[in-house]
């Protein structure tokens, strides 16, 4: 993504330069080493990009780019707890390479430095309405990924409680950031509304993208298990689509596999062909590449700049990634 190159430069000088003390060590040194270990930085990207696209100077919104980026790395250390995750972007997670409590403690502080990065915008923002979206964003990740934790133990998941669930954990964050650099942008109400959708759009295709990959995409790609999603018995867009269509039997059949994960060979492989039969893997295809376009079609109503080609591309990256 070289076209991001030089927001992620600008970006990471930024964060490299936060002041975390060294003391105490267990408290501060997990946050480094996780804003150390990388990650793609798509989310403050977007919260400068938005700035730039509202007329605006992005270093305006510096501060809400680094508050979007340490909430997103405080979820991801809670996350792994939650999920009993052993790894990290290739390196052991916190709560393996220290302990649990340590890791909690960890992620609670990198939540409160977040919001604190908020009190550096400049005066002249609405810090009062930046503050209210950066919240209100984070309570309702909370909410989807308690929607995550409930639809391990049912079995009458709809796909409508799924996209809640995405719009939730990925969506959410993804939308506030760009509506938070829009607002140090100086959008207007019309243009805030627009960034909300680009972003809740962004959310739903790129996640919906992810359950596809895990079914076509080349495991080496992609850097996964082929249809490791299935062998787990997850709950992803394309299996509650296939239970919606699929018969009563054949509904039954699955829902007993997935109690008793991890699924076999065999099994992953009729669960596959369930896929082929009733369409799904066509139509969640067609599904993400039409939230895509959404969020195309309301980015066209920006003037033009580098910023919107900037962002232009990113979508064409993202609707054509293989991993």
């Amino acid at each position: 993504m070289d076209f991001l190159q030089s927001y992620a430069a600008f970006f990471e000088e930024k964060l490299q330069n936060l002041n975390f003390p060294e003391k105490p060590e267990t408290l501060y040194e997990p946050q480094r080493y996780i804003l150390r270990n990388g990650g793609k930085r798509i989310r403050p990207a977007l919260t400068l990009i938005s700035c730039g696209l509202c007329g605006s100077d992005t270093e305006r919104a510096m501060p809400a780019a680094l508050a979007v980026e340490l909430l997103h790395n405080f979820t991801l250390i809670h996350d792994d707890i939650m999920d009993q995750a052993d790894s990290r972007r290739g390196e052991p997670s916190i709560h393996k390479k220290w302990d649990i409590a340590t890791a909690i403690l960890a992620g609670d502080s990198m939540f409160t430095y977040s919001m604190l990065q908020l009190q550096n915008l400049p005066g002249e923002i609405d810090h009062k309405r930046v503050s209210y979206i950066f919240l209100n964003s984070v309570n309702t990740v909370c909410e989807g990924q308690a929607l995550d934790m409930e639809f391990e133990n049912r079995s009458d998941v709809t796909v409508g409680e799924y996209h809640q669930m995405i719009g939730g954990k990925t969506g959410a964050l993804i939308s506030a950031a760009m509506q938070m650099g829009g607002l140090c942008g100086g959008a207007s109400e019309e243009q805030l509304h627009k960034l909300s959708v680009i972003g809740e759009s962004l959310g739903l295709a790129f996640q919906i993208q992810d359950d596809w990959l895990d079914v076509v995409a080349d495991p080496e790609a992609f850097g996964k298990r082929k249809a490791g999603d299935i062998y787990e018995g997850k709950k992803t867009f394309l299996m509650l689509t296939a239970l919606e269509r699929c018969t009563r039997d054949e509904r039954e059949m699955v829902l007993g596999w997935m109690k008793a994960k991890p699924l076999s060979s065999n099994q992953v492989d009729e669960v596959i062909s369930l896929f082929e039969t009733y369409g799904v893997i066509t139509d969640t295809r067609n599904h993400f590449l039409n939230a895509y376009s959404r969020a195309e079609k309301e980015l066209e109503q920006f003037g033009e700049s580098n910023f919107k080609q900037d962002l232009q591309q990113l979508i064409k990256f993202l609707k054509n990634r293989e991993s």
